[in-house]
């Protein structure tokens, strides 16, 4: 029997349809399942596919950062083009810009650094910021009773009592449900895919009581690799968000593997557009 996370890896093994000097297509599909709350394809599984077309575009690197820009909505039911582009190529550093085409627009670019790595100098990072331990928190998909909540390819765990204090701040446990394959290149994708997991929220939670549920979308969407990976185990993703303004709010996030180590750095603006509080009689 396949889990979540073994028909989201299915989905991430973008398909080869064209390969040239300046640059190679992928195909890839999101599934029924890849719509978020406003019903339009989930950004973060077009982040994942485009770390997978820039990573196997130019697999002797490894990817280090990715700026991608969503321009319209997706849909989940029509396959996704990925053109990446060889940008360039030089002795430790390479670049890929790759543009997602579906039903004949561009719905989002990225640019994706890659690199080589280089050997010696220091090795540093804050610590990780205090962190709700895992004991005292709980399934987000099922405290939000999202259907399917029980089949998500990564487990999101939150401290309930954070879940709507009013703080523009919160963090998260994340897991993918079932183990990852070797390819590091398959643990940046799934974190990525993750990544875009209550990340909006975070700006929005000091207003709910005052404006209500929002709709909204992300715009852009930066990743910053740092270490090393091995998803396989627990990861702390902490979030905060310093300014919301003219419908548009910014978030900030880290990411830290158990040994306290930052694999990643985030940055997300999205829009924001208040939609009023659920009607109690409607229910």
């Amino acid at each position: 029997m396949t889990t979540a996370t073994d028909r989201l890896l299915n989905r991430l093994d973008l398909v080869d349809i064209e390969n040239t000097d300046e640059f190679q297509i992928w195909e890839g599909s999101a599934g029924t399942n890849a719509l978020n709350y406003s019903k339009r394809l989930f950004g973060g599984m077009v982040v994942a596919q485009a770390i997978v077309a820039a990573g196997r575009t130019v697999p002797t690197r490894t990817i280090q950062s990715l700026q991608q820009v969503f321009l319209r909505g997706g849909r989940a039911d029509i396959p996704l083009r990925y053109v990446a582009h060889r940008i360039f190529e030089g002795n430790t550093y390479a670049s890929v810009r790759v543009e997602v085409h579906q039903d004949g627009h561009i719905i989002s670019q990225a640019q994706v650094g890659l690199s080589s790595g280089i050997d010696g100098g220091p090795d540093r990072c804050d610590p990780t910021p205090s962190t709700t331990p895992f004991d005292s928190t709980v399934n987000r998909d099922e405290l939000h009773q999202r259907p399917g909540w029980d089949d998500q390819p990564v487990e999101v765990r939150i401290d309930p009592a954070r879940n709507d204090d009013g703080k523009a701040e919160l963090d998260l446990w994340i897991k993918p449900l079932s183990p990852l394959p070797e390819e590091a290149l398959m643990h940046q994708a799934m974190m990525g895919y993750v990544s875009d997991r209550a990340f909006m929220g975070t700006a929005w939670k000091p207003h709910y009581e005052d404006f209500g549920l929002f709709k909204g979308s992300t715009l852009d969407h930066t990743i910053w690799f740092h270490r090393p990976l091995d998803f396989n185990h627990w990861h702390t993703f902490s979030m905060t968000s310093p300014s919301i303004n003219d419908g548009r709010g910014l978030n900030i996030g880290a990411i830290y593997n158990q040994a306290g180590e930052r694999v990643a750095s985030l940055a997300q603006q999205g829009t924001y557009r208040p939609i009023g509080k659920p009607d109690p009689a409607a229910e």
